[in-house]
């Protein structure tokens, strides 16, 4: 079978035998050579098997052919025809030159001594070409020769193509037998009509014969026995696939330096702080951020009603954080002041938040690995409240001009900057053109656990080698009235307004907007560099909760599966971990799973009871929704720097009386005190259905690059985990 062609042929009319006969084979050669051959025939012959649906295929046959002669090649062989082998194919090889190299095939009579000879002599081989499609492949011989000096005088005769093919084939008829026996058939007839055969000189037999042999010829030069021979083909080419084969045994991913990420920059704006200042002293005043939906915002009362209930359209709660009104510079950033109307402020305020985080980190002007340089934000699924006036706008006029008219002045006016300014994943895309940056840029929507997925992202970056420095950061703004509604629906808004994070007493969430940002470098480069050090991300991981009664119910789990896989990432021992900044919504179903998947995965430590602080940052500012992972870690991240285990607010009947240590602890500080245990922490943010998870590990006080030469508290290794981002 020397084309695919005539495989698929052959089987559509019942053939089951086939033999691929490559073009290093010797005497007649098809047109295509062994290895492709065989790999496109292994396929046809799969796709065949595919097509007709059949299990097994005992009733097929394949020998291959062309090359084969040694363990190297036979081992080729099986390991391409191995497929087959598995549907039931019956596989086989056919040798042929190999065997004139042995010493049984002269003993035996098989072929003269002189054609073994002529094989061994062998350095290449040539091909004879008595017409298109009709080649035969042997040894450069005197005959060799004066077939082409032959078929050079039949072509410049211009003999027809079926002319010359015959006068060439009539030529070589009876060569064979003069090289391979030594005979020939003399001109006189015996009584039957045949001719007698008569021997030939060893000269004759060399200049006359053809001696067909395949391209192999070249690569052997002594002869050997057919057990040896045999020997060689089969259990060598099982031996030498055996050596090359892979181990079997599966091995962890060693952890390696390039692995850790630091956090060398960070920044915030969040209800009560407008700065990461701000954020810290707020921790240790413990400042409650939480107030009444401002009237600048949007009035409440349209849609507030403290007995409402699931599908009224109206909501029990009338609180949330909301950010300070803040100034921004849009020269600074070369935004021409009248676009402003038509841009998110989330889009906005990000650029400030970025150039703060890499001022924290010692990056002034243009300095920095600029082209190896990342933007990754947590961006919300839903529009912004802007991009909802817009969209209110669109539809107006299919409302009429009546209903158009009274709301017309109130909304903004379409430009050029609607459509870039609208849009939410080109935070990152604004901040990579205004600071000139030439790594990625994109977002990542994991609802509640988005900025813990783009730090997942960001981390991996750095491993890869794929970036330098990452920003990472998050914005959600979307605090308009649909949100309320929306999470009022769902019943989990607080009534009373208070995140009450692990207590008896929980009530729901409280809605709140943020943006965060934290510079990432490996840390091994940032050792190098001199720069301060607030933590260290070791490890993170991911989880989801598969097929559950509802798709937003908690899953304790999803949650240990999450966990596990994370410590296991860091290399370290979840016993080990002295503070937890954990997602704590304030909701009894929500905080209950998470304190049961800490306890399943703390006590199958061994951990000592009550040997860790539990906390939430929600008690604080409420639930930042897209930024929450970035603000909960920011201030774990400052906690570690500060050696300060920070309170969590309004808990007076914990849910986990027999696990936690500090988190209820109202404006209350602790030192950290010695270095039996490094200090670690683990953040959690949890989504629908999903999980994602951190750690950090202490790490020396180091000189702040860019910080006018002060050393600062040491950041001392952290480690940081994170539960979360869990999806279905």
């Amino acid at each position: 079978m020397p084309t695919v062609a005539l495989l698929a042929s052959f089987l559509e009319q019942g053939a089951r035998r086939f033999v691929f006969e490559g073009r290093e084979c010797g005497g007649h050669v098809g047109p295509l050579s062994s290895m492709v051959l065989w790999d496109r025939a292994v396929d046809e012959l799969l796709e065949w098997l595919t097509r007709e649906n059949r299990e097994t295929a005992e009733d097929c046959h394949v020998l291959f052919a062309g090359g084969i002669h040694d363990a190297r090649s036979a081992a080729m062989v099986a390991a391409l025809a191995s497929p087959l082998a598995a549907r039931g194919v019956r596989v086989g090889v056919l040798v042929g030159t190999a065997y004139l190299f042995t010493r049984e095939v002269v003993e035996s009579g098989a072929i003269a001594r002189g054609f073994q000879d002529e094989a061994i002599r062998c350095a290449s081989t040539v091909l004879l070409e008595s017409g298109d499609g009709h080649a035969t492949r042997c040894a450069p011989t005197p005959y060799a020769e004066e077939f082409r000096d032959r078929r050079g005088e039949l072509l410049e005769k211009r003999c027809a193509p079926e002319e010359l093919k015959n006068e060439l084939e009539r030529m070589n008829l009876g060569r064979l037998r003069i090289a391979a026996k030594g005979i020939e058939r003399t001109t006189r007839t015996i009584t039957d009509g045949s001719a007698p055969l008569a021997p030939v000189t060893n000269e004759e037999q060399r200049a006359r014969g053809l001696y067909m042999m395949g391209q192999v010829a070249a690569l052997r030069d002594a002869t050997c026995t057919l057990e040896e021979l045999h020997r060689e083909i089969s259990t060598g080419s099982t031996e030498r696939l055996r050596s090359l084969a892979l181990p079997c045994e599966v091995r962890r991913a060693s952890r390696t330096s390039t692995a850790d990420a630091a956090i060398v920059g960070m920044a915030c704006l969040l209800p009560g702080a407008p700065s990461l200042h701000a954020f810290w002293d707020n921790i240790l005043k413990g400042a409650d951020a939480i107030v009444e939906i401002p009237k600048e915002h949007w009035d409440y009362r349209l849609c507030f009603d403290p007995e409402g209930s699931a599908g009224t359209g109206k909501m029990r709660s009338r609180w949330g954080g909301f950010l300070e009104p803040t100034l921004f510079d849009p020269v600074r950033y070369g935004i021409p002041p009248r676009s402003i109307p038509s841009i998110e402020p989330a889009q906005l305020l990000a650029l400030d938040r970025v150039a703060a985080a890499l001022e924290d980190a010692g990056y002034r002007g243009q300095d920095g690995p600029r082209t190896k340089t990342s933007v990754i934000f947590g961006s919300p699924g839903a529009t912004g409240v802007l991009s909802g006036r817009f969209a209110l706008r669109s539809w107006l006029p299919f409302l009429g001009d009546k209903a158009l008219a009274p709301v017309e002045p109130l909304l903004p006016d379409w430009s050029e900057d609607t459509l870039p300014g609208t849009i939410g994943n080109l935070v990152p895309g604004r901040i990579a053109n205004r600071f000139d940056l030439g790594g990625l840029n994109f977002t990542v929507d994991a609802a509640c656990a988005s900025s813990l997925a783009a730090l997942h992202v960001g981390a991996r970056e750095l491993a890869s080698f794929s970036s330098d420095l990452v920003i990472v950061g998050a914005t959600d703004m979307n605090q308009g009235a649909g949100a309320y509604l929306s999470f009022g629906a769902l019943g989990a808004l607080s009534p009373t307004g208070r995140c009450r994070s692990f207590d008896h007493r929980a009530d729901g969430i409280v809605l709140s907007e943020g943006i965060a940002v934290v510079i990432l470098k490996r840390l091994e480069d940032a050792e190098r560099d001199g720069d301060r050090i607030y933590a260290v991300l070791r490890g993170s991981a991911g989880s989801s909760d598969g097929r559950m009664l509802g798709l937003t119910a908690p899953r304790v789990e999803g949650q240990v599966s999450a966990l596990e896989r994370a410590y296991t990432a860091a290399g370290v021992s979840s016993a080990s971990v002295q503070l937890v900044e954990a997602h704590g919504t304030g909701t009894i179903a929500g905080d209950a799973a998470e304190i049961a998947a800490l306890a399943t995965v703390f006590d199958g430590a061994g951990a000592a009871k009550q040997s860790c602080a539990i906390g939430s940052v929600k008690s604080m500012i409420g639930h930042t929704r897209t930024t929450a992972g970035l603000a909960a870690l920011i201030k774990s991240a400052l906690a570690l720097h500060h050696k300060v285990l920070p309170a969590t607010l309004h808990v007076e009947r914990p849910v986990f009386a027999d696990f936690g240590r500090a988190a209820a602890r109202r404006r209350e500080r602790l030192r950290v005190r010695g270095h039996e245990l490094p200090r670690r922490a683990r953040r959690s943010a949890c989504r629908a259905s999903g999980a994602i998870a951190r750690r950090r590990v202490p790490r020396v006080a180091r000189r702040a690059r860019g910080h006018e030469g002060s050393v600062r508290p040491g950041p001392a290794r952290a480690a940081r985990s994170g539960g979360a981002h869990r999806r279905e």
